[in-house]
């Protein structure tokens, strides 16, 4: 029977290795895709035309009063801060309840907290 701990050893050396190597060449194919002009002027034309149908859809969605993503992204960023400020007056209230208790107890003659 193998030595189970050395068989673990050559498998995570052997999946270090292929993880470098994969590494190494989608750095080497990546920088040679950024240094080619053809290649560089395709992804700017691709990322123009992505632009454009961006502006085209949420423009038709507006036409047909539909909200866009960006409507929507921008309503839940509005309601996860007003839900953050009413968070902190609700313990502000909380907190000044507890204050005005403390003071209807001292002047009824009660017990001190």
């Amino acid at each position: 029977m193998a030595d189970q701990p050395q068989d673990d050893r050559t498998i995570s050396a052997l999946l270090g290795r292929l993880k470098e190597s994969g590494e190494s060449a989608f750095n080497s194919l990546s920088a040679q895709l950024l240094e080619n002009p053809t290649f560089m002027a395709a992804l700017r034309r691709a990322l123009e035309a992505k632009g454009q149908v961006d502006r085209t859809v949420s423009g038709t969605l507006d036409l047909v009063n539909l909200p866009s993503k960006n409507d929507v992204t921008r309503i839940v960023e509005a309601l996860d801060s007003v839900s953050a400020q009413l968070a902190r007056q609700q313990r502000t209230l909380a907190a000044l309840e507890q204050a005005v208790a403390r003071i209807e107890q001292r002047l009824a003659g009660g017990p001190l907290e």
